[in-house]
């Protein structure tokens, strides 16, 4: 090692200065104590009020800064996370890199058997899950409540037992009010032996967003609190749009989404200090055109990464988003947009990053989107491993050895290298074009094999039967038989796509 010399293990990328981050840090602290905020939560104001901040006007609650000082101290700043059979499966820290998520729960699904979106079944639900399973770039799973073949008071609880039973890996879930998360804890345990194995070895986390500008809903933080109870890792996102619930401005939109956080932070830290918040957003513009909430627009990338940053200031873990296009379907859009998003979040260390298979903005989901955004992850982590410098990497012995006009080809280093090279699975570099293949064709072949073959690490048989009989609790609360809708016939489906 030289003297005074500085090697970067990842290339170095910064939005904001370190004055930058200081001054919107102070600004965040103004909107808390000066504009104040609401908490559509009795609980909620009483912490806040037994601590200092002034409640007077519920509709504007301040938060000294000294709260807020408070909470950074008792956050963890590190959170480790683990599959459903105990093995750590990463750690949030600020230092591990990007940790990429596949989502779930929408209404609609691009089949990759007719090319076309459908309704969303529970069978997809299991499909999608495999995929995530099987893809090595994906390394945990997000579900929501959005499926509509079964009842809505159940639809956040079926999605996520289906999806625990076909994933080992991680799953967080956006679920509906806290009776529900109530139950999903509840679930949770059962898969984890006890409460306290779930608490000491988390694979179940949850997540809820502030209602932009500023205003916590009721069902939001009353799941915050339940979590803070029950140390389940939380995740607050807010989700801002520039221009509409927030000033149009990104800065001014990254302020409140901040400010967002560190509200609901302190009323954590406040309720059980030490729990693990996770800290997250995904601002980004209404398109003027269409009115849409843009989740393919760079501007979404350029914000969040900012808040990545003032996460990592703070020293938090960050929940950022990838992966996710406007595009109605797979093509040049989609693949620009999720490449976009993964190179920024990957280059400013998002750790947990969830979207990936996010389709038409937000309407559809898409295993095959997931099965191409797991390719780009594999490129992306090329250019994150950085160049080494050192005697074995750069072999100035070699080069003199072999001298001008040489071949490498036949040497012992380049033996011992050349395995470090990244080979694509989709992306086709076939010399003669009678032998080049359509990657589209091959990420369709890619995405059916894995749904058809892939076989997750299965859940013992007798807690298979447990986890049947509560399922089965909550079908008889809506007064339904233990069954789900069928999934159309693919072999239909592609009959129809033929005509």
């Amino acid at each position: 090692m030289h003297t005074g010399y500085v090697q970067f293990s990842t290339p170095q990328f910064r939005i904001l200065s370190n004055k930058q981050l200081e001054e919107m840090h102070l600004a965040t602290l103004q909107i808390l104590e000066r504009t104040g905020v609401v908490f559509q939560c009795q609980e909620a104001i009483e912490i806040l009020g037994d601590a200092g901040a002034d409640v007077s006007d519920t509709k504007r609650v301040k938060v000294p800064s000294y709260l807020v000082d408070q909470a950074l101290r008792t956050a963890p700043r590190t959170i480790s996370l683990f599959s459903r059979d105990g093995k750590l499966a990463m750690v949030l820290d600020g230092h591990t890199g990007s940790h990429f998520g596949g989502f779930s729960g929408y209404s609609n699904i691009l089949d990759p058997y007719s090319g076309k979106q459908r309704k969303y079944y529970v069978d997809d639900i299991a499909d999608t899950a495999r995929v995530v399973d099987a893809l090595p770039n994906i390394e945990w799973y997000q579900t929501s409540s959005a499926n509509q073949t079964v009842p809505g008071a159940i639809a956040d609880k079926v999605e996520l037992l289906h999806s625990l039973v076909n994933t080992s890996k991680p799953v967080f879930s956006n679920v509906s009010d806290v009776a529900s998360l109530t139950e999903m804890i509840n679930l949770c345990s059962v898969i984890a032996g006890g409460e306290k194995q779930l608490r000491e070895r988390p694979f179940f986390g949850e997540s809820s967003e502030p209602v932009s500008p500023l205003v916590y809903g009721k069902d939001a933080i009353e799941k915050a609190l339940l979590c803070a109870e029950k140390r389940i890792p939380h995740v607050v996102h807010p989700i801002g749009m520039a221009g509409v619930s927030t000033p149009a401005t990104f800065a001014g939109c990254v302020a409140i989404a901040n400010a967002e956080v560190l509200a609901e932070l302190v009323v954590l830290q406040l309720k059980n200090p030490g729990t693990p918040v996770i800290f997250g957003g995904m601002p980004s513009i209404m398109d003027m055109k269409t009115t849409i909430v843009s989740y393919g627009a760079p501007e979404m990338s350029l914000m969040a990464g900012a808040l990545a940053e003032l996460s990592h200031y703070y020293g938090l873990p960050f929940f950022g988003t990838a992966g996710s296009t406007d595009a109605a379907r797979i093509g040049a859009q989609a693949a620009a947009e999720v490449t976009n998003q993964i190179l920024i979040s990957a280059l400013q260390g998002s750790d947990l990053v969830h979207g990936a298979g996010q389709l038409y903005h937000c309407v559809a989901l898409s295993p095959e989107l997931m099965v191409l955004v797991n390719e780009i992850i594999g490129m992306v982590r090329v250019l994150m491993r950085g160049i080494e410098i050192n005697d074995e990497t750069l072999p100035l012995g070699l080069i003199e050895r072999m001298g001008p006009g040489s071949n490498y080809l036949g040497e012992s280093h380049t033996r011992k290298h050349f395995r470090e090279f990244w080979v694509p699975d989709l992306f086709d570099r076939s010399f003669r074009r009678d032998s080049a293949k359509d990657c589209e064709e091959l990420l369709k072949k890619k995405t059916i094999d894995l749904m058809q073959t892939h076989k997750p690490k299965p859940l013992p048989d007798d807690l298979i039967k447990e986890l049947n009989a509560i399922e089965k609790t909550w079908f008889d609360r809506v007064g339904l038989k233990h069954e789900y809708p069928q999934r159309p016939d693919r072999r239909q489906l592609k009959k129809r796509k033929a005509r």
